[in-house]
């Protein structure tokens, strides 16, 4: 199957025999309506995507035993993704055919496969079913799940690449340098958040996350200094059981009980984000919430609030989810995005997109250097960082075509992307200039407002 649109209904049977619903869908136009009516439920249905290799079919056909596998095509690159989001996924796939239309890498296409899960435990069954097969290198969304599947990929050698995994944690853990972001740690990010609410004049924050989550966990550990430092006080943290959607009634009787004049609210998933908000709102509660990368400029949080309109103190974020509007790799991107699925691109897509990129500038940098057609996951790992750092000529996503063609003649090349110019430390950490969305919740329209950027410098951490 080359990678042309193809859409229809399949099964995905996990490693443990259970099978799960599922949407087949390659990138090339954007799927029937019938099908983009579902696409939001994602925590009802698996969404399932291959650029190519097996996987179409109807929904009469046969499902093969081992379907992730039977994906895989033997003649190709092979790249996985274990997302979070709809929209992520379709951004993979998307940079996937511009760089199949640029004439693949190495001689071959680039078969990529995306796959959206639901929760932690069926992120883990497809990235362990991926690594299994033989992707050569991976994207998974959430510093939880990269987590989870670092000791698998360890064994295996690949390297993760992740748009929306910001725990600090990922700077120190053991990983042998296989983890690499294209995005900011909360280390950077949360800073921000505390001036957002100290200049918005508030001083009394509560922060609500859920027990047992890293993103959670490195939030909360970060907010309170950095309020703290500017004048503020955080008066309580209230953690939320992980995965419990409502019945929120007790953690927001301490939350209120403590006289916030701002919540930061990191609950991880954003439908439940905004359910807490649902059951806040008969306290007419009128502080600010204030609102991370998880919740902020998300369309799923807008869509699963009740009533916008009764958020008395109103709701603010900020989030480096997105790219800078004036940079022209970002303008190319959002608007092949909206050619190809006549939808705004949506957060961590612009990184999404980015990381397709660089995994098709290591794999024809790791072939050159290891004179392979065919280069193992650890010389991939070992190119990243050469083409996404100075020095080097200056390469785009909007001239892919010309950016692979420098890196088969032995030319350095110094990745430019969708998201930002920035490049990796020893961590794999962003360094450089990252740019900030600042989002207010208009609650009358019932949109975000994210006209206003700030550009942060991120600065190599000791």
């Amino acid at each position: 199957m080359d990678c042309t649109m193809n859409t229809a209904s399949s099964m995905a049977a996990g490693a443990n025999g259970n099978a799960h619903a599922a949407a087949v869908a390659t990138a090339q136009r954007h799927p029937p309506r019938s099908v983009r009516a579902a696409l939001p439920a994602l925590l009802l249905t698996l969404l399932l995507g291959a650029c190519g290799g097996g996987g179409g079919g109807d929904a009469a056909t046969a499902l093969p035993a081992n379907p992730v596998r039977a994906m895989l095509d033997p003649d190709a690159i092979n790249i996985g993704s274990v997302g979070w989001r709809t929209s992520t996924r379709d951004a993979f796939l998307l940079a996937a055919r511009q760089i199949n239309e640029a004439g693949g890498v190495l001689g071959k296409r680039l078969n990529a496969i995306a796959l959206v899960a639901r929760d932690n435990a069926e992120a883990q069954d497809m990235g362990q079913q991926l690594l299994d097969a033989g992707v050569t290198i991976l994207n998974v969304s959430t510093s939880t799940r990269v987590l989870n599947l670092l000791p698998l990929a360890r064994a295996k050698g690949v390297a993760i690449l992740t748009e929306s995994s910001s725990s600090p944690t990922l700077s120190t853990v053991a990983d042998d340098d296989l983890i690499f972001r294209v995005g900011v740690s909360d280390v950077d990010a949360t800073p921000v958040l505390a001036k957002l609410a100290f200049d918005a004049g508030k001083r009394r924050a509560v922060v609500l996350v859920n027990e047992a989550d890293a993103f959670g966990t490195g939030l909360n550990n970060l907010f309170s200094p950095a309020f703290q430092a500017l004048g503020g006080q955080v008066v309580a943290t209230v953690r939320i059981p992980f995965g419990l959607k409502s019945g929120f009634a007790p953690y927001l009787k301490q939350v209120m009980d403590a006289a916030p004049d701002v919540i930061l609210n990191g609950i991880l998933a954003a439908d439940i984000s905004a359910n807490v908000l649902n059951e806040a709102l008969p306290y007419q509660y009128a502080g600010l919430w204030l609102l991370p990368g998880t919740a902020a400029g998300n369309q799923t949080f807008l869509d699963n609030l009740a009533d916008p309109g009764k958020i008395a103190g109103g709701a603010i974020g900020s989030a480096a989810t997105i790219g800078a509007y004036g940079n022209t790799a970002y303008q190319h991107f959002r608007s092949s995005y909206l050619a190809q699925y006549g939808s705004e691109p949506q957060d961590f897509t612009a990184p999404t997109y980015d990381i397709v990129m660089l995994m098709a500038l290591a794999i024809e940098r790791a072939g050159l250097q290891t004179s392979s057609k065919s280069p193992t996951g650890a010389q991939v790992r070992d190119s990243l960082r050469a083409v996404m750092n100075a020095p080097g000529e200056t390469v785009r996503p909007e001239a892919i075509k010309a950016a692979l063609a420098l890196v088969r003649q032995g030319v350095e090349v110094d990745y430019s992307g969708a998201y930002s110019g920035a490049d990796w430390d020893g961590k794999g950490d962003l360094i450089g200039q990252v740019p900030f969305t600042v989002f207010r919740l208009d609650t009358s329209a019932r949109s975000w407002d994210a006209s206003q950027q700030i550009v942060i410098t991120v600065p190599r951490q000791p």
